[in-house]
């Protein structure tokens, strides 16, 4: 008798208008930052909302909902040096479901978005403070 097979994984597809975005803030520096979420009837990724540029951290961090994942493209500045962070905010009371998505998405999206300057993650707000983003984004002294 063979073991039960698991369930392959949901293959998340990229909406056109991912990619676009993502140009627009690395390098049209159009938008500050973009929200990636999955739309789950079309298991697309499409984008959530923008950020417009000058906005403050704190509108950052609203985007870490209790039950909830997402994946963020947000550049901030750390010493008058503007970096490009990767984020993917998995909460920990977010569906065990919507965890998996969001993880094979991550992988996604982490290959076909190049010029990443900082990849970070976080289960808890605590984890995803102004000083983690500022003490990750400088680069180490030798």
């Amino acid at each position: 008798m063979s073991a039960p097979s698991s369930p392959s994984p949901t293959v998340i597809k990229l909406s056109p208008e991912c990619q676009q975005y993502y140009q627009d803030v690395r390098i049209k520096n159009k938008y500050q930052g973009v929200v990636y979420k999955i739309n789950k009837e079309s298991n697309q990724m499409v984008i959530e909302k923008t950020f417009p540029n000058g906005c403050k951290f704190s509108e950052l961090t609203q985007c870490f909902k209790e039950n909830e994942c997402c994946i963020i493209v947000f550049k901030y500045d750390v010493s008058n040096s503007p970096k490009l962070y990767f984020i993917y905010w998995g909460s920990e009371t977010a569906p065990q479901a919507d965890k998996v998505l969001y993880s094979n998405a991550k992988l996604t999206l982490a290959i076909t978005l190049k010029g990443i300057d900082v990849k970070i993650a976080g289960t808890k707000k605590s984890e995803l403070t102004e000083e983690i983003f500022k003490e990750r984004g400088t680069p180490k002294q030798a």
